[in-house]
């Protein structure tokens, strides 16, 4: 059914379901898997407060953070005998996850979600919400099985 399959990676329990989740479809459908993880600098200024210019010890800890993160998730998807892809893309989350997903063909986005709600959903936004409304492919997106 899908050739390619793109999976957004980062630290949080959403993602490593949703990647668990993709691995088990990548291998039915004998799909490509490609993992992106994307430094959105404007996170640090929820995360530690800091206002552009941003420090760039902050965001190279950022990118080695994300390095990490997908060197794990391809080893996770490699034991389990796929063809991976490692993507790092800069820039706001949401609009770099679509640009890949276009940019590889992707025939399924795989993500995982928060699921936050009320204020923290308006002052934080959600990165799912938007991939959503902007896919031209099918998005599957993971919450939390422990979500509180």
């Amino acid at each position: 059914m899908f050739n390619s399959i793109l999976v957004a990676v980062d630290p949080s329990e959403a993602a490593q379901e949703a990647l668990d989740l993709a691995c088990r479809l990548a291998q039915e459908d004998h799909a490509k898997v490609v993992l992106v993880n994307v430094v959105d600098v404007s996170k640090l200024v929820v995360a530690a407060g800091y206002e552009a210019p941003y420090p760039v010890d902050a965001i190279e800890m950022m990118r080695d953070e994300g390095r990490q993160l997908l060197d794990e998730a391809k080893q996770r998807c490699q034991k389990q005998g796929l063809d991976v892809t490692l993507l790092s893309a800069e820039g706001e989350a949401s609009e770099r996850i679509l640009q890949v997903a276009d940019e590889q063909h992707a025939g399924l986005i795989c993500m995982g979600t928060h699921g936050r709600k009320g204020f923290s959903h308006l002052f934080v936004g959600s990165v799912a919400e938007s991939v959503l409304r902007g896919a031209k492919v099918p998005v599957l997106v993971i919450r939390p099985t422990k979500h509180a």
